[in-house]
């Protein structure tokens, strides 16, 4: 695991650039405008909720006060409890460390091949990659939607229903961009930041695969 843990550390000068960089509207003058944008977020989420399956491949930048990270990210989601994970190296594109979720349990397969196995993602994540993600509520941002577990503190939309910035759980999710401009475009380029625990992190979709 110590492997793993270097070779996101040799990466630090990446991720400060992409998460000191200032989040930009999401996309505005061909956005497909809604009558009542209000109505439009409804409807979004009542849409997007129903994407049970779905992969993202991207990148994330990840600082933790002084420490910084930068990795490949291939997230094949199965539906609300089951996904698999692989984190790769940024430069190279080589698999770093497998995460399977299957409801009940948590399995992270380093390169090396050891095995370490936990009931909650995030603390295993925190303990063996020294990583804080909010993995239970990401599933549902990196899609532009609220999570369903956690009060919404606030959120606001742009001209076609979609949140430009989203507040819960004590984080702050800005949405930079999105893959198109209709109401149901996905997210391109996510910025979270919890500021009790500095933490930012920066997430970029370069490919979707979605299936209803």
């Amino acid at each position: 695991m110590k492997q793993v843990y270097l070779a996101l550390l040799c990466t630090s000068a990446l991720v400060l650039t992409a998460c000191s960089s200032q989040p930009k509207p999401a996309t505005s003058g061909s956005v497909m405008k809604a009558a009542n944008p209000e109505a439009a977020w409804a409807e979004r989420q009542r849409v997007l909720a129903q994407m049970q399956q779905w992969q993202l491949k991207g990148r994330v930048g990840l600082q933790l006060r002084e420490q910084s990270w930068s990795f490949g990210l291939d997230w094949a989601q199965r539906n609300s409890r089951q996904y698999e994970m692989q984190i790769q190296n940024p430069l190279t594109g080589g698999l770093m460390a497998t995460v399977l979720e299957t409801g009940s349990q948590v399995t992270l397969k380093a390169a090396d091949g050891k095995v370490y196995q936990d009931t909650d993602a995030e603390r295993l994540l925190a303990r063996q990659l020294k990583m804080n993600l909010p993995l239970k509520n990401l599933q549902y941002w990196a899609r532009g939607l609220p999570s369903p577990n956690v009060a919404v503190d606030a959120v606001k939309l742009d001209a076609a229903g979609r949140p430009t910035r989203l507040q819960q759980a004590g984080w702050v999710v800005d949405y930079a961009s999105y893959e198109g401009n209709g109401t149901q475009a996905l997210p391109s380029k996510i910025q979270l930041e919890k500021a009790s625990e500095r933490v930012k992190a920066k997430l970029v979709a370069k490919e979707w695969k979605t299936r209803f």
